[in-house]
């Protein structure tokens, strides 16, 4: 009888799991730019980010693709795993790495200059609680100063 009352009870906390809301964008907390090799940039941004679930979720290491005003940049890889607190705003510490397509520094150039940019980040993240995992879509689009595209500018 016991084993079927556990059996019972972790199948309902799976099936809630598997239906978890998807964490909430709240604003970019700062950008610290790392090592810079050929075409290879490793920065560490922090985010404020929004669980409001009643348990941690982990975020995968993922790519994602960039475009700058519609015009590929390349893509940016989370290098290590990230754990959201349950029922909290956290600020995740994500350590990136973005790999320039060809031409990609001229366009930052081009756009440097200019007041405001669409910045597009798309693709797939996989988030994960306990043995559960689900591929969230990630379609964001920001405008930000020309300006924060220069190399150690903040944000």
């Amino acid at each position: 009888m016991k084993k079927i009352i556990f059996v019972s009870f972790f199948a309902a906390i799976i099936s809630s799991c598997a239906n978890f809301e998807e964490p909430e964008f709240i604003s970019t907390e700062g950008i610290k730019m790392g090592k810079i090799e050929a075409r290879n940039i490793s920065v560490t941004a922090n985010i404020k980010v929004s669980n409001q679930n009643w348990f941690a979720i982990k975020i995968k290491p993922c790519n994602l693709d960039a475009y700058i005003e519609n015009q590929y940049m390349g893509k940016i890889f989370l290098e290590k795993k990230v754990k959201m607190k349950p029922k909290s705003e956290t600020i995740l510490s994500l350590p990136l790495r973005a790999e320039l397509a060809d031409g990609a520094m001229i366009t930052v150039l081009k756009y440097a200059t200019k007041d405001k940019v669409d910045l597009h980040i798309k693709g797939k993240v996989k988030a994960g609680v306990w043995l559960i995992s689900k591929k969230i879509d990630v379609d964001e689009i920001k405008s930000i100063s020309g300006k924060n595209l220069l190399f150690g500018s903040q944000d």
